[in-house]
């Protein structure tokens, strides 16, 4: 599959678009079908450079982008697949390390390959659809997170190609070494952790570095990321205590999504914090705990209300924010219900939240008994 960058010449008003059109972070802007109203927004779409993808056949001199999707899967169908198969190549790492040893470095890169090519199809509904997501093994959905999100990042500070596959397996396979820890007695554990629990945690990432050796991953870089996401810009994280300059952005990066992906993230002993509160957690932590750099910079491109928070609009409607708006503080949200009749609306209504009655008043929680239809939210078909 390739990019080709949207000609004037190619949209006109009240005509249905021909294809998903994208801006240059590989936002969706337009879903195929759609019908453009205005001049204005043509003008808008060039100026912002937007483009859209073609088949490789009908490409002349483009970008050929690597591990291209099956466009006929929503994003969350690839998802579920996803999972899946991070689950079972994760079983046969950890339990069967020699079995097809030579083919696993491959699987991994594939699999790297297409959390990318995932979010260059619709890296909002994919957020959204992590941050909704409560039915999912934090062992296996936390991954899947932290690559989503280090992507996020790692397109804002120029890593690209090889290396942004190589950053990308490192945050699928960074907590591979506790694997079975995770899903098993952390998961149900009360309080502090013990003295046991803790060295078997601060020794994941070396164990995580050794499995990966044990199945033929040679790339060094990879091996570095996995072992420094837990070290800190002060010289005080685990497990060699490294700062300054030989802490690599890399793990820097990694090392902010895990954290605030557990902390969005529901375990049996705890609710999941709000992603809002979390980035506001992460703002106040910023200095020795969080690279304060790459902090701002998490919160400036998720938003303060990120894809998948559930909101209260200034109407008194109960919203979800669905895309991160040009401005990311004024997201586009999709109204679900009337916060004070009750009242349940058929299908989510779209606002800007840039429009004043429309405007984001602050968190709240959905009744325990609604259930979040992702496909609905994000206009795709089951």
């Amino acid at each position: 599959m390739a990019i080709k960058t949207i000609m004037p010449d190619e949209l006109k008003i009240n005509e249905p678009v021909k294809w998903h059109i994208y801006d240059g972070s590989g936002r969706l802007l337009i879903k195929e079908g759609m019908k453009l109203r205005s001049q204005s927004q043509i003008d808008k779409l060039i100026a912002l450079e937007a483009f859209y993808r073609i088949i490789e056949e009908e490409a002349d001199n483009t970008e050929i982008i690597e591990g291209a999707i099956n466009t006929a899967l929503s994003p969350f169908e690839q998802i579920e697949e996803l999972l899946d198969n991070m689950e079972r190549l994760f079983e046969t790492i950890v339990h069967e390390p020699a079995h097809s040893r030579k083919k696993l470095p491959e699987k991994l890169e594939e699999l790297g390959d297409s959390v990318i090519s995932l979010c260059e199809y619709d890296v909002d509904a994919v957020i959204g659809a992590i941050h909704i997501d409560q039915k999912h093994c934090y062992a296996i959905k936390h991954p899947l997170h932290c690559a989503v999100l280090s992507y996020v990042l790692a397109m804002k500070k120029g890593i690209q190609n090889r290396l942004l596959n190589t950053l990308v397996c490192a945050a699928i396979t960074s907590n591979i070494g506790m694997f079975e820890l995770q899903r098993g007695e952390l998961m149900r554990h009360r309080g502090p952790l013990t003295a046991l629990q803790r060295d078997k945690v601060e020794k994941h990432t070396m164990r995580s570095s050794v499995l990966l050796k044990r199945i033929g991953v040679k790339n060094k870089l990879w091996h570095e990321i996995v072992l420094q996401h837990h070290e800190k810009a002060d010289g005080t994280g685990y497990p060699r205590t490294l700062a300054g300059k030989k802490f690599i952005i890399e793990a820097r990066i990694l090392g902010l999504v895990d954290r605030y992906g557990a902390m969005v993230a529901p375990r049996e002993y705890r609710q999941a914090m709000a992603p809002t509160k979390a980035l506001q957690q992460l703002f106040k932590e910023r200095g020795p705990e969080v690279d304060a750099k790459l902090g701002a910079l998490l919160i400036k491109e998720m938003g303060i209300y990120p894809p998948g928070a559930s909101v209260v609009l200034a109407n008194k409607e109960v919203a979800i924010v669905t895309r991160r708006g040009e401005d990311r503080m004024k997201p586009i949200v999709k109204s679900i219900y009337s916060f004070e009749g009750g009242k349940r609306y058929p299908k989510p209504i779209t606002h800007d939240s840039e429009v004043q009655m429309h405007r984001i008043m602050g968190l709240v929680e959905l009744p325990g008994d609604y259930v979040v239809d992702l496909y609905e939210l994000w206009d795709y078909t089951h």
